[in-house]
């Protein structure tokens, strides 16, 4: 679902007014996440619908307030109590429902909250903010002719090892995979399990369907939906990946020279291997990840167990940024023409819940903006790939 690799940074000298929180982490980039002095607080617009926003933070309330008592999460380098993200959303809405003027709230903001900037220290902007959709294919109850390829449902053989439970140094670290004798293995490949077939027969088809061009573009986006021969619709939700690193195939396509840097997009990606079936199984094979689903009601659902929002959902790495925190993001949108192609890139401005993962979505200069469903949705998810800013609201003690 995420694509692109990092570079990796290393810190710079900051000024004394700022309070950094240094991450040294070896496999990701350095960075930075400083309290910004309210003299150099942005505006702090928000091209958004409100109703949208009270949305998704009622959301993310609800996930936190289920957590135990003394949970914690990750801001930055440190581990914050998840009851202080709780305590964030509870006063910014408080905020939010009196619909105050944009000069007031922004002061209240200022009275209320500390405001920090992710940096990346050799950046100019600090993020790569691409787009991820809830796409939408064709499907059936019965494999046929035409609907050959299945959807599958997470396989009972599928193992999850829990790192943090050996070691605390191992928190949030786990590993999949499947029992070899008395080992556990690396499970079933992409290769291994669409081309050798190794869970065909075991009963985990949940849906067939007929392009697996979409079916693997749903696995990227993490859920999607079916439309069955009646019209019926069936929601898919995420139930688990196979535990193989993803690999963009856009990288292999431009690797060569299929595809210009600045070309790639779902929609070109697809275009092509729709127009090279012969090269599909090698090129999708390159990506080893494999998404497993489970049929839904409602959604679609982020890693939280919650509702996505449209245009106020993010995925990012829940190892450097709390879950389901609070952000203000800067970057583009898409401006549709009456065909629904893309004119030109706007800017835009708005709050954000942090309320997603993803498999490409690692370290700390990366973002995924859920955009919805359909079409518009889909053409700005394949295409969005710009850089931006982000900042994380944090309430005063």
């Amino acid at each position: 679902m995420k694509t692109a690799g990092l570079l990796l940074l290393t810190l710079s000298i900051f000024s004394c007014y700022y309070k950094p929180i240094h991450h040294p982490s070896p496999v990701a980039p350095a960075f930075l996440l400083q309290r910004v002095p309210i003299s150099d607080w942005p505006a702090l617009e928000d091209d958004g619908s409100l109703d949208d926003l009270k949305q998704a933070i009622s959301r993310s309330l609800f996930y936190l307030k289920a957590l135990p008592a003394g949970t914690t999460v990750f801001f930055g380098a440190e581990e914050r109590p998840a009851a202080e993200i709780k305590g964030t959303l509870d006063r910014f809405k408080d905020l939010l429902v009196r619909e105050m003027d944009p000069d007031r709230f922004r002061q209240e903001l200022q009275r209320h909250f500390d405001l920090y900037r992710l940096d990346l220290p050799e950046r100019a902007e600090p993020l790569l903010v691409t787009g991820y959709y809830e796409p939408t294919l064709e499907g059936r109850r019965s494999r046929s002719d035409d609907f050959p390829f299945p959807i599958y449902e997470r396989p009972e053989d599928l193992l999850t090892v829990n790192l943090e439970n050996f070691s605390k140094k191992f928190k949030g670290e786990r590993v999949l995979g499947r029992l070899f004798g008395r080992e556990v293995v690396p499970y079933f490949t992409r290769r291994e399990i669409d081309g050798e077939g190794r869970l065909a027969d075991r009963g985990l088809e949940i849906l067939w369907t007929n392009d697996r061009l979409k079916l693997f573009f749903m696995q990227i986006q993490g859920s999607g939906q079916a439309v069955l021969e009646d019209g019926t619709l069936v929601k898919l939700r995420y139930q688990g990946v196979n535990g193989h690193p993803y690999f963009p195939i856009g990288r292999e396509l431009t690797r060569r020279g299929i595809l210009k840097p600045e070309e790639v997009s779902l929609q070109a990606i697809y275009e092509y291997l729709k127009a090279n079936p012969q090269e599909q199984e090698g090129i999708l094979n390159l990506n080893p990840s494999y998404v497993f689903f489970q049929e839904t009601q409602g959604g679609p659902y982020g890693n939280l167990n919650v509702p996505l929002t449209s245009g106020r959902s993010v995925a990012m790495d829940q190892k450097f940024f709390p879950a389901g925190g609070l952000a203000w993001l800067s970057t583009v949108k898409p401006a549709l023409d009456s065909r629904g192609k893309i004119n030109y890139w706007a800017a835009m401005k708005r709050w954000v819940t942090i309320q997603d993962t993803g498999g490409a979505i690692k370290g700390p200069g990366r973002l995924d903006f859920f955009w919805g469903s359909g079409a518009e949705a889909e053409m700005a998810a394949g295409h969005l790939r710009h850089g931006g800013t982000i900042y994380l609201l944090l309430k005063k003690d």
